[in-house]
């Protein structure tokens, strides 16, 4: 009795240990869903579907792009949660989604902390801080001088609350010490739109949607948020040169599963998704928007997204933010 109890305790440890690789070999085992929280079109959807046709050549399985927008990623993300742990639903997300959501909502429907795995970055947007072209401010310490000067400072456009532009404008009047008076959106265009007909005097955001518009000369970029110049804007100082280094926020996007995958899913998923974004045709969709393809392991995304979290929910319950 003993002999056999000993010999279904080795069957039951060997079965453990085979487990996970029989479900590596075995993933994926029916088509993939790439969950997207937002419309279709934007810079997410589009990293989706691209991802998507080398995801579905190199694992010989159909991938689909599901655009579930609205709640502030809630619904996509719910989506996710109700979905099995089995790698066969992916979430693409971005800074809200995966970080900042967590100090914007004080009764958030899913925790990406608890409720995701990290799977890996995919790139990061650098923005630009732009003014209409009629701007006094010729430079950006102009336009500091300027907020200081102003007895009501200025105003500042933003893609909505607590996005990238809401964050900026909040730490600049802080890191001044000049009062400005905040426009939300609801996305980059409208904010876009009145900087460029000078109802608004700046705004800091991303570069594959306001670069277009200096490109085009229908506003003028004073500085932009990156470790180094862009070669699309060589002649815009980054805000590290300038000092302002401590108040940048990244514009960044990234893809997780549901907590709980197996690891050696998770881990095929990775090499999978940063082969993708290596690979050099569907590269140059994104870097020649300006854009840096930056990949990471599981673990050192989710580190990164844990101290996003934590760096600006402090931020942004000291300024109030909310949507609630």
């Amino acid at each position: 009795m003993q002999r056999i109890s000993r010999r279904l305790a080795t069957a039951l440890a060997l079965s453990a240990m085979l487990a996970p690789l029989s479900h590596a070999q075995g993933f994926p085992s029916k088509p993939i869903t790439l969950i997207v929280p937002y419309a279709a079109g934007g810079l997410t959807d589009q990293l989706a579907r691209e991802v998507s046709v080398y995801m579905s050549n190199a694992l010989k399985q159909s991938v689909v792009v599901d655009n579930r927008p609205g709640g502030g990623a809630q619904i996509a993300m719910n989506v996710l949660k109700q979905a099995p742990a089995d790698g066969h639903t992916v979430f693409f997300g971005d800074v809200p989604s995966l970080a900042t959501n967590v100090g914007l909502f004080s009764k958030l429907s899913y925790d990406p902390r608890k409720d995701v795995q990290a799977v890996t970055q995919l790139i990061v947007a650098p923005a630009l801080v732009v003014v209409p072209n009629g701007s006094p401010y010729k430079t950006f310490p102009e336009l500091v001088q300027g907020a200081k000067s102003r007895p009501q400072g200025l105003t500042y456009a933003s893609q909505g609350v607590g996005t990238g532009a809401h964050l900026f404008g909040t730490l600049l009047s802080k890191h001044i010490g000049a009062s400005m008076t905040h426009a939300a959106y609801r996305g980059s265009i409208p904010g876009l739109t009145d900087v460029m007909s000078g109802q608004v005097d700046f705004m800091y955001d991303a570069i594959p949607t306001s670069g277009s518009f200096v490109k085009g000369n229908k506003m003028r970029a004073l500085a932009i948020g990156a470790d180094r110049r862009s070669s699309l804007f060589p002649e815009v100082p980054t805000l590290k040169e300038l000092g302002y280094e401590a108040i940048v926020p990244t514009f960044w996007w990234g893809v997780a599963v549901k907590a709980g995958t197996p690891a050696d899913t998770v881990d095929k998923l990775n090499a999978v998704i940063v082969a993708a974004m290596h690979d050099a045709a569907l590269s140059k969709k994104f870097t020649d928007q300006g854009v840096v393809v930056k990949t990471s392991s599981p673990k050192e995304f989710s580190a990164y997204i844990d101290s996003e979290i934590t760096r600006w929910t402090k931020i942004m319950r000291e300024a109030g933010m909310t949507t609630d």
